[in-house]
């Protein structure tokens, strides 16, 4: 198989085996076409205070680097 084709059978199964419903949203938004991402007025909220936290020097950066090596670990746990 292609590393395309193992990508998709893993995202599959793990569509499939998922319970949780904001997951699946996540997804359904993210797959569907040229509709905008669809947010919660908590979730808003809470990137707004994300947003406001940053420009006032109070949020914290990640490199791309440390975002996937966060990842991965999650993974692994």
């Amino acid at each position: 198989m292609t590393k395309l084709t193992d990508l998709k059978l893993s995202l599959a199964k793990r569509i499939l085996d998922s319970t949780d419903a904001d997951q699946l949203r996540v997804v359904d938004d993210l797959l569907s076409e040229g509709g905008p991402v669809r947010l919660t007025a908590k979730e808003k909220a809470e990137l707004d205070q994300d947003h406001s936290d940053l420009t006032a020097g109070k949020g914290r950066n990640y490199s791309w680097a440390e975002v996937k090596a966060h990842a991965r670990r999650s993974r692994t746990k």
